[in-house]
């Protein structure tokens, strides 16, 4: 699943006391069952295989992410954020660019590009993706309660108008399942759409 594509790798800063300067890197691999992103299966049910690496110093972070693409191109990503809390409230913002070196799409890093910013309390959380260059938003309404994770995505501005629902569940922490379904949409074939996906990962 592409769980980087949201372009937050945020770290906590605790108020009230320095945060550590600890720099830190981090890899990661993952191989899922399909490229889902944002209540679309982006490669036709194909499987997806992708890797990260994350630098990560006090609350900033940027990283690279790699995927074997969708059904059109190959992908990477650079993104960059900062994150950190006030108490229970957590926030974070962000900038991801997105590249298709591949097939008709043909970009390079800054042609792609969203901000991000995100809150929370608790085990939930609003996150806004505001693209760059147009008009289009992505907001992700997030719930965690145990394995359990659900998100309710609205697209707005986008070629679909797409809203989605996703509850995810963790096996173990290597392995979760996902159940995507599509609640609303312009495009009336995807109408009740509903796509299982499940992911492998393993840290480096």
């Amino acid at each position: 699943m592409k769980t980087l594509k949201i372009a937050i790798i945020a770290a906590t800063l605790t108020l009230g006391a320095a945060p550590a300067a600890i720099a830190e890197v981090a890899a990661s691999a993952t191989l899922s069952s399909s490229y889902l992103w944002r209540g679309h299966d982006l490669g036709n049910g194909d499987a997806a295989l992708s890797a990260d690496v994350v630098y990560s110093s006090g609350g900033f972070s940027g990283g690279l992410w790699l995927s074997s693409g969708d059904a059109s191109s190959t992908e990477y990503d650079l993104f960059l954020g900062y994150g950190g809390s006030v108490g229970d409230i957590s926030y974070s913002v962000g900038y991801a660019t997105y590249s298709y070196p591949k097939g008709t799409a043909n970009t390079k890093p800054g042609d792609l590009a969203e901000y991000s910013y995100s809150v929370g309390y608790g085990p939930a959380s609003v996150t806004i993706f505001d693209d760059v260059d147009s008009s289009y938003t992505y907001t992700a309404y997030g719930y965690d309660a145990g394995d359990f994770g659900f998100t309710y995505g609205e697209h707005d501005g986008g070629s679909d108008n797409l809203s989605h629902l996703d509850v995810s569940y963790a096996v173990n922490d290597s392995l979760s399942i996902t159940m995507s379904t599509v609640l609303d949409s312009d495009d009336t074939s995807d109408d009740a759409e509903t796509t299982f996906v499940a992911s492998y990962s393993l840290p480096f």
